[in-house]
């Protein structure tokens, strides 16, 4: 045992197969040291983490040129230093402007005694040439802030033990207003904490890994201790609880309201049963309420242009950092990314792409490319964290740019202490993938009620949320009438779906809007009038005939 002890010391450089080869079928967990066959395998490479070889930093326009991207499409750059530092996530507000979360805390936090060193900032780019060029602090001083989503007007973001509520009231692009909306939240480290705020299609909001004694402001005396699973809360009543899932640094609402999440070595779980579909029968033994769409673990191939630095031989040329799982909302870069979810590999420099499919009653996830991942770069420091669909239908990347990205709690003492964790604090990149000989779609915001409805049928899935979300945030009675109409005459499932949904959230939603949602075309809207249907059971007889003939 002692012998395997000091065996497990002696970590270094895993170098994955640029070809993407197979690793052995050895998992290793999520969290902790890795094990003696690791250590023992990487021993005898004869190189340490600490006496790894690296590459310097390049020039934005020097790693563009580093990146291999799927046939048909373009990248180029949004922002880079001086306007955006250690970006790990970016949000959309429904005016278009774009903010993104810098997340500087990490991996060790700041020297002490100091302030924290996280930030929001809006970008702007006011030439409109595709650019950014101005940059603003929104907030600053914020605790390992790694997440954010645009809620009334203002943010949500999620620090390491609480969720805030930052609005600017005054139009000087600083938030004046910063609320703690809940707090109390216990974060496993800085890659496994509160995060990753999505608007669901119920009008829930979702969050990863929210354990801890939780209190609310619209509850503050009355702390509730939440156990080791995914959050969620109502976003006008605050109302909160527990999702049946636990996600890492990584969530996302597809297009037919799926949510899917990761953990690092799972790049895409959904969850087959809500909690309080399984808490019905106290006599039942189910024993896990999420599944993996698609391959986990070792069975998760990545294709690497350059060797792969990891804790684990076990997970040499596969997921190992799996995070900033996120679905294309977009029709922007063709049909072949239709029902597409995407996942970052920041230890590979990479992101994958797969197709999501009908598998019996849960999904399944396949490759988009077989021996390719979507976006793969031979420079060292580019590190994806995440990605957003735009309100120009492209998609969005957030590169930290950052010369490690591990955490020195998974690296023996010794060795974390001779590694400059902080390369690359002062870098970082947003990208934006488009079609090669396609321009980017134009945005118009929404003046009125009539135009976030009209929003519920566009092609672009971001805007169909985001006016979903408006409709609801500012209670828009005046739409129920224009909502009814499109419940029946809608020209896509997609659009039926959300005004099934938005009614639901004006507390406007009928039988017979269900009776009319129950006879839908498409299977989705169905499903969801199903799931709705069940409150009004069995008092209201009416659903009975509808729901049988399903």
């Amino acid at each position: 045992m002692r012998y395997a002890a000091i065996l497990l010391l002696a970590l270094s450089v895993v170098a994955a197969p640029a070809a993407g080869q197979p690793a052995p079928d050895q998992r290793a967990p999520d969290q902790g040291a890795p094990d003696a066959l690791s250590s023992i395998e990487s021993t005898r490479g004869g190189r340490h983490w600490a006496d790894a070889k690296t590459d310097p930093p390049k020039s934005p326009e020097d790693s563009r040129k580093c990146f291999q991207l799927d046939p048909g499409l373009r990248i180029e750059l949004v922002a880079s230093e001086p306007l955006v530092f250690d970006p790990v996530a970016i949000a959309f507000d429904y005016l278009g402007r774009m903010f993104a979360v810098e997340y500087a805390d990490y991996p060790t936090g700041p020297p002490q005694p100091g302030p924290p060193l996280s930030r929001v900032v809006l970008l702007e780019d006011t030439d409109q040439d595709g650019r950014m060029d101005q940059r603003h602090v929104y907030a600053d001083e914020l605790d390992f802030a790694h997440s954010l989503m645009p809620y009334n007007d203002g943010l949500l973001v999620a620090t390491q033990t609480s969720i805030l509520f930052l609005r600017d009231t005054d139009g000087d692009h600083r938030a004046d207003v910063r609320t703690v909306l809940f707090q109390g939240f216990t974060p496993a480290h800085p890659q496994m904490q509160i995060g990753c705020p999505r608007w669901g299609l119920d009008n829930w909001i979702y969050l990863n890994y929210g354990p801890g004694q939780i209190t609310s402001s619209a509850a503050p005396d009355k702390p509730v201790e939440m156990p080791r699973l995914d959050f969620r809360f109502h976003p006008r009543t605050l109302e909160f609880g527990s999702d049946a899932g636990l996600g890492q640094f990584g969530n996302t609402i597809d297009n037919w309201g799926h949510r899917f999440y990761c953990t690092n070595r799972n790049p895409i779980i959904m969850t087959v049963l809500p909690l309080e579909v399984a808490r019905r029968n106290p006599f039942a033994v189910i024993p896990q309420l999420a599944t993996d769409v698609g391959p986990s673990g070792g069975d998760t191939l990545v294709y690497p242009l350059v060797q792969m630095k990891s804790n684990y031989l076990s997970h040499a040329g596969t997921h190992t950092s799996a995070c900033g799982t996120t679905a294309y909302q977009g029709t922007l870069l063709g049909p072949a990314y239709e029902n597409n979810v995407f996942v970052c590999e920041p230890v590979g420099h990479l992101v994958t792409r797969s197709v999501i499919k009908p598998h019996g009653p849960v999904l399944t996830a396949e490759r988009g490319r077989a021996k390719a991942d979507f976006l793969a770069s031979s420079d060292t420091w580019f590190r994806p964290a995440s990605l957003a669909t735009g309100p120009d239908g492209a998609l969005y990347v957030a590169d930290m740019y950052r010369l490690w990205v591990e955490h020195p709690k998974f690296l023996p003492e010794e060795i974390a202490k001779k590694l400059d964790w902080r390369a690359g604090e002062d870098r970082g990149r947003i990208w934006r993938i488009l079609p090669a000989a396609a321009a980017r779609r134009p945005y118009s915001p929404p003046q009125t009620t009539a135009d976030l409805v009209a929003l519920l049928s566009d092609d672009n899935g971001w805007c169909r949320h985001t006016a979903q979300r408006l409709l609801v945030e500012r209670q828009a009675q005046d739409a129920v009438p224009a909502l009814a109409e499109l419940l029946t005459d809608g020209v896509s499932g997609y659009s039926r779906l959300h005004a099934l949904w938005t009614l639901d959230g004006l507390e406007a939603l009928t039988i017979e809007h269900l009776v009319c949602a129950l006879r839908d075309p498409e299977p989705h809207v169905r499903r969801d009038a199903v799931r709705l249907a069940a409150r009004w059971l069995p008092q209201r007889t009416s659903l009975l005939d509808p729901l049988a003939a399903l």
